[in-house]
């Protein structure tokens, strides 16, 4: 399962949770990109899913979903025994700031990558199958 971001008093680490969107090539294959991007968003009830080491994708709440592609790559972001580690000063995360690789079990510092625009996205609607094969 890939790494999904939880809230720690003001700094976030990355932990599994069950019902969290798996990251792989073909998450993005269920959203559609609505081209409005912000500069920041809020962290309160975040997830956050590495989809590759250059793109991450923020589930802020219960259905509103961003699309991230970060300034630099974020080196094994997308890697099961890594989490990231993040300070914030107050309860948003904005473009430009900056975000740590850590192994989860060493605690030792992978490295790190500045986050580009927020683009929302749509989720898609799900493909209606009942008529296949009539």
């Amino acid at each position: 399962m890939k790494k999904v971001i939880g809230l720690f008093a003001g700094v976030f680490a990355a932990a599994a949770s069950a019902g969290a969107i798996e990251g792989d090539a073909d998450t993005l294959d269920r959203f559609d990109r609505t081209g409005e991007t912000v500069s920041c968003v809020n962290m309160r009830s975040t997830n956050i899913t590495a989809i590759d080491e250059n793109r991450l994708l923020f589930q802020v709440g219960t259905g509103n979903y961003y699309l991230n592609e970060t300034r630099s790559q974020c080196n094994d972001a997308d890697s099961n025994f890594t989490r990231f580690d993040m300070t914030l000063f107050g309860s948003r995360i904005c473009s430009g700031e900056v975000i740590k690789v850590v192994d989860q079990s060493s605690g030792i510092f992978q490295g790190a990558c500045s986050l580009g625009e927020f683009e929302r996205l749509t989720k898609k609607a799900p493909a209606d199958t009942s008529a296949a094969g009539r």
